[in-house]
């Protein structure tokens, strides 16, 4: 999981996206806060178990100029929103709703 403080600026979420899509990270949830004193904070939690490609993300993400911090959260520190909101499951293919 990353936490991310961008400049509160147009397209600099659509920038941080961009180079995770470039170097084909998979985004299971992105949460971006509101602006605050001019910055605005993402957490990014991407599948994979590879901590060489997660530093190298953390280096590409951190020579944009949008990108003021970058911080490498550990699962005790991470706050997923699946722990919080129920789930509900997909209605399989053919079967009617309820």
């Amino acid at each position: 999981m990353l936490r991310i403080d961008v400049v509160a600026m147009p397209l600099a979420i659509t920038r941080v996206a961009s180079i995770m899509a470039q170097r084909q990270f998979d985004v299971v949830t992105m949460d971006v806060a509101a602006p605050v004193d001019g910055l605005r904070r993402i957490t990014v939690e991407v599948d994979t178990a590879d901590e060489i490609r997660l530093g190298r993300l953390v280096k590409f993400l951190n020579r944009s100029p949008d990108v003021v911090k970058v911080a490498h959260l550990a699962d005790e520190q991470s706050h997923t929103r699946r722990e919080v909101s129920p789930r509900s499951p997909f209605p399989r293919a053919g079967s009617p709703m309820p």
